[in-house]
């Protein structure tokens, strides 16, 4: 009762976050993952979400999985600040693709590390999100969607933030960006621990980046190198035993960019990731069992991208890249892999704008899978947009699910790769001034869906992987906003799935088959004579075979000169309810903040 009163008050709040604030024009702003050929043109045509830095300094959020927690159709699964799964459209979080800069982050051992990137939120320029398959375009794991983390490269000046609140927790940030001769260097790290909102969830969590940009006639090299570090309890992460683990990321990558009125323009990309992770079951013991593996990405790709006369633009290019394995546990590992793709997208000719593409990924173990896809908007009015696409998909098992063993966990290492068909149809309009309404359907068919599962009520067996016959996935996204009078504005969004499988009964699934049924937002932002900020945010969840919750976050800040005096509440409601490992989430949080900006 109490949480339904306090979320009837956020209704009545005089304060809302405007349109403009909630999403972001997408016929006008440059969405890079929604296209090799033309991002600037074609991200219509898809389910897309920008979120800015801006919106990102609103929010009560100290990471990457805090921001992507209010996102659409985003299912964002945290054991902690120190490690968060994150999942698209009902997928895993094997099922979705991180990338950072349009280089490929989601790591080849296991998808629990996807989020583990070597990037300080303050950093960050805007988060892209594209929802449906994107194995056309970026290859496997992109089955659910795809999330893009860009990082900022304009500007200068410096920023400084520092946080404290509940279970003793801290944070500390610092960027710096200039311009020494031709050269742009971006500068930035950050820190945070914590006592963790149970016994054995304490973290400590650093990481640093620097970028390099420099303009050579037409182009421009970028050159951006990070680390992070994390050292977090993991009781209860991945089964009933006080764990505890490190990890550690590093990634480097050297790119060649052209101007963007270039005719044409061949773009080559050299990267590396390197994370190691060290992780102990019992953590007072040691001894007792432990794991460490250190795996290593590296490779590059080459793409060329052609503006042909009529509005038509080509893009088409390669990639090779080898997974490298060291690991007592899990073997020494090294696999291969490359790929070749063709993408055309007619730009907005009269009411229509499309794109269509193909891509052949060849691995090592598992042969060649073939990926197209198509996409196509229309605008039979002023304001009205229509929308449609289908693609193929695919992932292979990670290293985790064909060779690791634990005493709660033994993966399969004759796991079959697995593949989906996907297509959506949506349509959105702007029904009135500060009005906009939009909703989508989509349907994804599964073929050997790879799960971690185990007999119902055997809690003394471990979980195993296996592939899933087939499972069929529905879905309904809807979203609204409207700009009111005194600057009031609401932003409303919600997703409601289903599922039908072949799986055998009588088996409990780990993660393919637990997915939020129901996602319900309602975010609100008022601005007071441009220094007091008011953003709150509410959400109602349901996940399978779990009750639904009602969760309240918020974040009232006020500005004087170039300081910014902020605080969060999270869970503000205490909803009780389940993280990913069926352990109690946390519950009310307060944060204080205070951040200096100078430049920017």
């Amino acid at each position: 009762m109490r949480a339904r009163s306090l979320f009837v008050a956020l209704l009545l709040v005089p304060a809302a976050l405007t349109a403009q604030d909630r999403t972001v024009p997408l016929d006008t702003v440059q969405v890079a993952a929604a296209s090799r050929a033309a991002a600037e043109l074609v991200a219509a045509t898809r389910g897309v979400e920008v979120i800015t830095a801006e919106q990102i300094r609103v929010l009560p959020a100290r990471t990457v999985a805090d921001v992507l927690e209010w996102a659409l159709a985003v299912d964002v699964m945290p054991r902690s600040p120190a490690l968060a799964d994150v999942a698209v459209r009902g997928g895993t979080f094997e099922q979705v693709l991180v990338m950072v800069d349009g280089v490929r982050a989601s790591d080849a051992q296991t998808g629990h590390f996807d989020l583990n990137l070597a990037v300080p939120l303050d950093q960050v320029e805007r988060i892209e999100i594209v929802r449906g398959p994107a194995s056309a375009l970026y290859g496997a794991d992109a089955v659910g969607g795809l999330i893009h983390v860009v990082t900022r490269r304009e500007g200068a000046g410096a920023r400084a933030r520092a946080q404290a609140g509940s279970w003793d927790t801290r944070s500390a940030a610092l960027s710096y960006a200039t311009h020494v001769g031709g050269v742009r260097a971006d500068l930035g790290g950050e820190w945070q621990r914590s006592d963790g909102h149970r016994a054995g969830t304490d973290y400590e969590v650093a990481s640093g980046r620097l970028a390099l940009s420099m303009p050579v006639g037409q182009w421009t090299v970028n050159a951006d190198a990070g680390h992070a570090a994390r050292d977090f309890g993991a009781d209860g992460f991945y089964g009933p035993f006080p764990s505890y683990e490190e990890t550690r990321t590093t990634t480097g990558t050297l790119a060649l960019r052209a101007a963007p009125e270039a005719t044409f323009a061949v773009e080559p990309t050299l990267s590396v990731r390197r994370h190691a992770d060290d992780f102990v079951l019992r953590r007072a013991d040691p001894s007792f069992y432990r794991n460490q593996h250190t795996n290593l990405r590296w490779g590059g790709e080459v793409m060329a991208r052609w503006r042909v006369p009529n509005g038509l633009r080509l893009a088409g290019g390669g990639e090779w890249f080898s997974d490298e394995l060291e690991s007592a546990r899990l073997g020494d590992r090294a696999e291969q892999r490359a790929a070749a793709l063709v993408e055309a997208a007619a730009g907005r000719v009269g009411r229509l704008s499309a794109t269509a593409g193909v891509r052949a990924d060849w691995h090592e173990r598992y042969g060649t899978e073939w990926s197209p896809s198509a996409a196509a908007a229309w605008w039979p009015a002023e304001g009205v947009r229509l929308r449609a696409s289908a693609g193929r998909a695919f992932r292979a098992p990670t290293w985790t699910d064909r060779y690791y063993q634990d005493p709660a966990n033994v993966g399969d290492p004759n796991l079959k790769a697995e593949q989906s068909w996907s297509a959506e149809v949506g349509a959105s309009a702007f029904v009135a001034r500060g009005v906009r309404l939009g909703v989508a359907g989509f349907v994804r068919h599964a073929d050997q869906l790879i799960d971690w599962a185990k007999p119902d009520g055997a809690a003394d067996q471990p979980w195993r992987t296996r592939n899933v016959e087939d499972a069929r996935f529905r879905g309904i996204e809807a979203e609204a906003s409207w700009a009111g009078p005194l600057d009031v504005a609401w932003s409303a969004t919600g997703t409601w799935l289903s599922f039908t499988t072949s799986a055998a009964e009588g088996f409990a699934s780990k993660s393919a088959l637990r997915p939020v049924m129901e996602n319900v937002t309602l975010r609100a932002r008022r601005t007071f004579a441009d220094r007091l900020s008011v953003s709150l945010l509410g959400r109602r969840a349901r996940r399978v075979g779990e009750e639904a919750y009602l969760r309240l976050d918020a974040r009232a800040s006020y500005d004087i000169r170039a300081l910014r005096v902020f605080a969060d509440v999270q869970n503000a409601t205490d909803a009780d309810y389940r993280d990913i490992s069926r352990l109690a989430a946390p519950g009310r949080a307060l944060m204080i903040g205070l951040e200096w900006s100078g430049g920017r």
